[in-house]
This record gives C-alpha cells, sequence and structure tokens, in this order.
C-alpha cells in the first residue's frame, strides 16, 4: 500500500468496503437496589435495551460471580442528585452456587435489601 504525501501514519491503513461488524464491552458499575430469587433491581446512568442479554458479575464474599441476565424493565428517575437515572429489573438467566447462596444470604435478614458497596 502506497502513503500519501503527508500521511504520518507508521503503519499502513486499508481501506474497509462495506460493513464490518464489531463488538465493544463496556464495564459499568451499577448500584443493587433490592434482589430475589429470579433477578434484582439495579440502579444505573446508561439506560439498557429491554428484552436485551448482559454478562454480569456480582460480587460473593468478595469474588466476582458471574451470571447472564435479561432486562425487563427501564424506568427512568431522577437521582437525589437531580440527574437522570434508570430503575433496571433484571432476570437471572444463569444462576450459579455461589450468587445463589449470597441472596439467600441476604433474603435472610428479611428485607431483600443488599448492603451498600455490593
Amino acid at each position: 500500500m502506497q502513503r500519501r504525501l503527508g500521511d504520518r501514519r507508521g503503519r499502513p491503513r486499508f481501506e474497509i468496503v462495506g460493513e464490518l461488524w464489531g463488538t465493544l464491552d463496556a464495564v459499568v458499575g451499577m448500584p443493587v437496589v433490592n434482589v430475589g430469587r429470579g433477578g434484582a433491581l439495579v440502579e444505573s446512568t446508561v439506560p439498557l435495551a429491554p428484552q436485551s442479554v448482559h454478562h454480569v458479575a456480582v460480587t460473593c464474599d468478595g469474588r466476582p460471580t458471574p451470571a447472564s441476565v435479561q432486562v425487563r424493565h427501564v424506568n427512568p428517575v431522577v437521582g437525589p442528585d437531580g440527574r437522570n437515572r434508570y430503575l433496571i429489573g433484571l432476570e437471572f438467566l444463569t444462576m450459579p452456587s455461589a450468587l445463589l447462596a449470597q441472596i439467600e444470604a441476604w433474603l435472610g435478614n428479611g428485607s431483600g435489601a443488599v448492603p451498600e458497596g455490593v
């Protein structure tokens, strides 16, 4: 590939004709508002598309536990700081034993509330 006059790139670039699909992973922390055996309600600064499937990591005993969730509903709200937020209902599609044990422990206190910082 011949370089154009004034092109300072150190490596060659190739023109893509048509569409080229790719993927992008983004990590966004979302505080858990409440949780149950079937799913969780999380708060987010970004909306997620209803019915979309996501891979999450829930901290159980200090270790990240992977799970798959599906977005069931998204409700816009205004946070205490006046910024727009979203309450997102998630359904667990996979339930690793460590996650189930952690949820059972949270539910054992009778509230379904998750300690702050989880």
